[in-house]
């Protein structure tokens, strides 16, 4: 027998992320656009969101290189014993390491570092930096790309299994009612039906059965999905039944174009080879020195130590100190720095390569996207021709049967092609729904909440 529920495994294998959950009676029901607003908010937003925070402060990192560096000291202990000699205090007692405790010695200092000229460091750490959040942004919108069609199969792929679960135990009942008719008829011994229709058509009831319970099972998976998306494990779905969504199919040209200037991963890419180029000129300043104010203050003084009266002893004891000075400072190592520049050089181009991979990517999953929405699309209108038919077919034999002008092997043949009819009207229309969202975030139509 044909399969009355075909291709539903495939689709609510797609929709599953978790096992099945009991129900709950009064859970909220959500519809598409509640249930990805509450997708787009859990922790896969929340890791992205953070890494395009992590992004932002790279850039206050490497604006912070032209603020003064501040490094204050201060220390307190014991002053050791320390007398003059004699009047010019080139002598002490004791002149060297002697065990004698006079009171505390103390200081403090205080030493600032104002780059002045950096000599092309500023600028490519900034431009990096900046290129990072651009990067870590797009990336963001990417992976909320990800969660919506993620929500958007969950959604249509619980309605879908509802759907044929509906539509079996309905068919399962009208088979029953036609065994009924028909184990009469073979009772009855006319004729006009054998042992074999019996046969038949229960092996047909038996068949319904399975695909009700692999449809029943189908709903808990896909509702197991839809409460793990919404993180509440009383969510449910709306009971609006499956029906295609309006959605204006324009020219696949369109779709190209937006897909290479606007998916997400293409405008990561192109940024972080931008990034990339950056931190290349950034290795490259280590071939320049770095202009400098340097300022200092120093105090120090010990109360067991007499302050010689010269301003040339360099005395640790006893120190008053005020400098300013403008400072070149040369790191000299040109074969290191060399080499560093080379291998940053290579990463650019590197990362260059890997945006017009990413651009390449985007426009097949872009062409890939539209092939499936348009076939979908077709799919649906063929099989809502091929469903308006069949159920002509199941109303004119009813009215037949009703008049005892119709065998039940016919009722039960126009059944069975009512119900394949529409298992592949829902299928259809439920990979309709999802590939309009495919469609949308393969040409960057998704943005992430900010």
């Amino acid at each position: 027998m044909r399969p009355v529920v075909p291709a539903i495994a495939a689709a609510l294998v797609a929709a599953a992320v978790a096992l099945a959950a009991p129900a709950a009676a009064d859970g909220p029901r959500l519809t598409l656009e509640q249930l990805t607003a509450r997708a787009l908010a859990g922790p896969r937003a929340t890791m992205a969101a953070s890494e395009t925070a992590s992004a932002r402060a790279r850039v206050s990192e490497a604006t912070s290189g032209l603020f003064p560096k501040i490094t204050a000291t201060a220390f307190a202990g014991p002053s050791p014993r320390i007398d003059c000699v004699d009047a010019a205090c080139d002598q002490t007692d004791p002149d060297g390491f002697a065990w004698s405790v006079d009171g505390l010695w103390t200081g403090v200092s205080l030493d600032v570092v104002q780059p002045v000229y950096a000599y092309g460091k500023a600028g490519p750490g900034k431009r990096a930096a900046r290129a990072g959040i651009a990067a870590m942004t797009a990336l963001e919108d990417e992976s909320a790309g990800d969660v919506a069609v993620e929500a958007a199969r969950a959604y249509w792929g619980l309605k879908l299994a509802r759907e044929l679960r509906y539509m079996l135990e309905d068919g399962i009942e009208q088979l029953e009612g036609a065994h009924e008719r028909l184990v009469e008829r073979v009772a009855e011994g006319t004729g006009e039906v054998t042992i074999q229709d019996q046969q038949r058509l229960e092996t047909i009831m038996a068949e319904a059965r399975i695909q009700l319970e692999d449809a029943s099972q189908g709903e808990e998976i896909a509702l197991a999905a839809v409460r793990a998306l919404a993180g509440d494990d009383a969510a449910d779905v709306d009971d609006v039944p499956i029906e295609a969504v309006t959605y204006e199919l324009t020219s696949e040209s369109d779709y190209f174009v937006r897909a290479g200037a606007k998916r997400p991963q293409v405008v990561a890419a192109a940024e972080g080879a931008r990034a990339a180029a950056a931190l290349a000129d950034l290795e490259a300043s280590d071939y320049w020195p770095m202009l400098s104010l340097v300022g200092s203050l120093a105090y120090s003084d010990a109360a067991g130590v007499e302050d010689p009266p010269s301003a040339i002893h360099e005395d640790p004891y006893h120190r008053t100190r005020a400098s300013l000075l403008l400072t070149l400072t040369w790191k000299i190592e040109p074969w290191t720095t060399r080499t560093k520049v080379a291998r940053a050089r290579a990463a650019a181009r590197k990362a260059a390569a890997q945006a017009d991979l990413a651009k390449m990517g985007a426009t097949l999953d872009q062409r890939t996207a539209y092939a499936e929405a348009a076939r979908s699309r077709r799919r649906v209108d063929v099989a809502t021709t091929g469903e308006a038919a069949s159920r002509a077919w199941v109303a004119s034999l009813i009215q037949a049967d009703a008049i005892g002008a119709a065998e039940p092997k016919e009722l039960a043949e126009a059944y069975l092609g009512w119900f394949g009819m529409r298992a592949r009207l829902a299928n259809a229309i439920q990979q309709w729904n999802v590939a309009t969202v495919r469609l949308e975030r393969a040409s960057g139509g998704i943005k992430a909440i900010r």
